[in-house]
């Protein structure tokens, strides 16, 4: 195939129709992704503990479910997609998602193991992709915790689960969101200008591990690759107060964002990892231009409202007064990334895999 000058050009991209679909309906009318996490889980035990000096394992069931139901009923409507737990938040609350608004589920337990101080994920127990896809949600996420310095007894059963995962969702045609953290090891403070200077590698690095075809990602959420308040441009504590000597400037944090793009094989949205509102619209704003599309966020977006709890009518005061222009904010900086169809994976389009005149007999086999 080539176009009029003679150029050889590459064919459409194909998808299931399933997956096809599914992206589609998470994304807005623009391809670009301003989703809400309300699947957090330590946070918000963390949160409502402060109420009664508790212990975040002493917070009860249904104060959590309650909390969740208030952060999908004010925000979900304004998100492109909602991301929910099936735990306290997907059996209770689905209703209150829009229709035209996405639903993502998570899989992966929060309760992770740690084998010499390095993080192992694993599924919630009794949560499964095939469930998840009964569930009616339009796509799988899971976070996976890495770091490129690992055994290889982590890195085998790191890679084992996300490539398991990832087949099973190709198998029911549900787009797989591969979320990427990494984490301090043994003494590491992962607020010095240690751990600030050599985030942007490691990040880096994982993402390109998981880019390999074999892990079938469909969309990355991914951490920002370096930490704004470690820039010469607001080490005098811009954001919290705190004053610091940089470690890098703007133009290598630019820098970073561009190897971020290049090395994710498919789309990628960024995650807020709880930094402050402020500095979360300066990372989004940094990353789409550098070619991400969209958010993925949660902390930064209604952390702030929790601080009215046990009034939940003030907490959805709060998060009605704040938290929802907030994130109409943040949709409006995500104007400034690219449509996920014109990611180069997708350089010459994205179409139906297998389409033609026997398409709906062979469908699915």
């Amino acid at each position: 195939m080539s176009d009029i000058s003679g150029v050889p050009t590459l064919p459409p991209t194909t998808l299931p129709a399933a997956t096809l679909r599914a992206l589609t309906t998470l994304a807005d009318d623009t391809g670009r992704f301003g989703m809400i996490a309300v699947d957090q889980r330590p946070p918000i035990f963390a949160a409502l503990a402060r109420y009664g000096n508790r212990r975040p394992e002493d917070v009860g069931y249904d104060e959590v479910a309650a909390v969740k139901g208030a952060l999908v009923e004010v925000l979900a409507p304004d998100a492109s997609a909602v991301l929910l737990d099936p735990v306290w938040s997907h059996p209770h609350h689905v209703a209150l998602v829009p229709g035209r608004v996405g639903l993502l589920s998570t899989l992966e337990d929060h309760a992770f193991t740690v084998q010499d101080g390095e993080r192992r994920s694993h599924a919630i127990p009794g949560w499964s992709v095939a469930k998840i896809k009964r569930s009616g949600a339009q796509g799988v996420k899971v976070l996976a915790w890495d770091r490129p310095d690992v055994s290889m007894a982590t890195r085998a059963h790191q890679d084992a689960f996300v490539a398991e995962v990832g087949r099973a969702c190709r198998e029911a045609e549900l787009p797989f969101v591969l979320e990427l953290l990494t984490y301090p090891l043994g003494d590491e403070d992962p607020a010095g200008d240690t751990y600030a200077r050599s985030k942007p590698q490691r990040v880096l690095e994982s993402v390109r591990h998981y880019a390999d075809e074999r892990f079938c990602v469909d969309l990355f959420k991914l951490e920002f690759p370096a930490d704004l308040k470690w820039t010469s441009e607001f080490a005098a504590g811009a954001f919290d107060g705190r004053r610091r000597d940089a470690v890098y400037d703007l133009d290598e944090v630019r820098a970073y964002l561009a190897q971020l793009d290049a090395a994710a094989s498919v789309p990628w949205v960024l995650l807020s990892a709880g930094v402050g509102p402020h500095e979360f619209a300066f990372d989004v704003e940094l990353a789409c231009v550098a070619g991400a599309s969209g958010f993925l966020a949660g902390r930064s977006v209604w952390y702030d409202a929790l601080e009215a709890y046990p009034d939940l009518d003030a907490v959805r005061a709060r998060l009605r007064r704040v938290s929802l222009p907030y994130l109409r904010s943040l949709r409006a900086i995500a104007q400034r990334g690219r449509p996920w169809t014109e990611h180069r994976r997708y350089a010459s389009g994205v179409t139906v895999a297998g389409t033609g005149p026997a398409w709906h007999e062979v469908y699915g086999s």
